[in-house]
C-alpha cells in the first residue's frame, strides 16, 4: 500500500519502512555482512517490505555499508531512502556522493535533512550555499527524486514545510506525545495545507527512556567520527542522551506486548497526513509490526495519506 508525495506526484512511498538503524549492530563486512543481507532479504521477500531508511550516522557509517550490497539484488524494486546532518552545499554534496557509493546505487528515491533541531540550522540550509541547494540541485539532475527532512521540533518542522520546497516530512507521530504533549498536532495540520507526507517516528514507543532503562552514550574524542559532523559531536556532549539496555538500537522505551504495539501503531497511520510509519529500529519489534500489517492490511486501506 503506497501514498503519493504529493498527491500529483508520480512517486509513491510504502506505508511501512524496515529500520535501516538495526544494521548498526553488524560492524564487520567479513564476517556479518551475511547477516544484514538475510535481514533484508526477510524483510523484502518474506514481509514485502519495500521502504529502506538509512543515515550515514547510523552507527558512524555502519548501517548504510551493510544495507547497500544487501540491498543491490531489490534495488528496482524498493524505495529507498537516506540523510545528511550536513547543513552547507558543499558538505552536502560530498556526504551524498559518499551515501550514494555506500549503498551502491546511482539515485535516491527520498534524501532528507536529517535531525533538524533549531531555527540556525534551518537558516544555514535556505541561505545562500546552504544545503538546500545540493539538494535542489540533486533532484534536477536525478541523483535524488524526492526532498524530505526530520525532525522533533515542532516550530522547525512546521517552517520547513513551510518553504515549498520539500515533499516529506519525518517527526515523532505518537499516542501519548500527541494527546497529552499536544505534539505533532501543528505538524500534522501544515503538512495537510502544504502537501507534504508525515512519515511517523516513534510510533511504536511507550514512553522515555530512564536511569533503569537507559545507558548512556559515549562520545569519542574530536576526529574519532567519520561520517557525524563535529557540531552534532558537541550536541552530543552538552546534551547527553541514552540508548535502551534492552534495545541498543533505540532513544526512547519501545513497546513490546503486541496488541498495543499494534494499537499504537496503526493509531499513527490513521492521522490525517501521516503517510507511513518507521517503527522501532530493534529487528524483532520490526517483525512484530510488519508481520501485523500483512495480518491488518484491510485497515490499513483507509488511512488518510496526503
Amino acid at each position: 500500500i503506497t501514498h503519493h508525495l504529493p498527491p500529483s506526484s508520480p512517486i509513491t512511498l510504502p506505508i511501512l519502512g524496515f529500520p535501516s538503524l538495526s544494521l548498526a549492530i553488524y560492524p564487520n563486512a567479513t564476517t556479518q555482512q551475511p547477516l544484514a543481507d538475510r535481514a533484508v532479504r526477510h524483510a523484502v521477500e518474506t514481509l514485502s517490505v519495500s521502504y529502506f531508511d538509512v543515515a550515514p550516522e547510523y552507527g558512524d557509517g555502519i548501517a548504510q555499508s551493510r544495507l547497500g550490497p544487501a540491498l543491490r539484488p531489490y534495488r528496482s524494486r524498493v524505495f529507498l531512502a537516506a540523510k545528511t546532518m550536513y547543513r552547507t552545499a558543499i558538505d552536502a554534496e560530498i556526504d551524498l556522493n559518499h551515501t550514494l557509493d555506500a549503498l551502491t546505487t546511482e539515485y535516491l528515491d527520498l534524501y532528507q535533512f536529517h535531525s533538524l533541531s533549531a531555527m540556525d540550522e534551518v537558516d544555514a540550509i535556505l541561505a545562500p550555499g546552504g544545503a538546500m541547494e545540493t539538494f535542489r540541485k540533486a533532484k534536477s539532475d536525478g541523483r535524488i527524486r524526492a526532498i524530505g527532512f526530520s525532525a522533533h521540533d515542532e516550530k522547525v518542522a512546521v517552517r520547513m514545510i513551510r518553504t515549498g520546497w520539500v515533499d516529506t516530512c519525518m517527526f515523532p507521530i505518537n499516542f501519548a506525545a500527541y494527546h497529552y504533549g499536544k505534539v505533532g498536532q501543528k505538524v500534522l495540520e501544515a503538512a495537510s495545507d502544504h502537501g507534504v507526507g508525515v512519515i511517523a517516528l516513534k510510533s511504536g514507543a511507550k514512553g522515555r527512556l530512564t536511569n533503569a532503562t537507559g545507558t548512556p552514550v559515549t562520545v569519542p574524542p574530536k576526529g574519532r567520527f567519520r561520517h557525524i559532523p563535529e557540531w552534532k559531536r558537541e550536541e552530543m556532549i552538552r546534551f547527553p542522551v541514552m540508548t535502551s539496555k534492552d534495545h541498543p538500537t533505540e532513544w526512547y522505551e519501545p513497546e513490546e506486548d503486541e496488541k498495543y504495539l499494534m494499537k499504537l501503531v496503526v493509531w499513527s497511520l490513521n492521522q490525517r497526513g501521516v503517510t507511513a510509519v518507521l517503527p522501532p529500529g530493534d529487528l524483532g519489534i520490526f517483525e512484530t509490526v510488519a508481520r501485523g500489517v500483512l495480518r491488518k492490511c484491510g485497515c490499513f486501506t483507509v488511512v488518510n495519506g496526503v
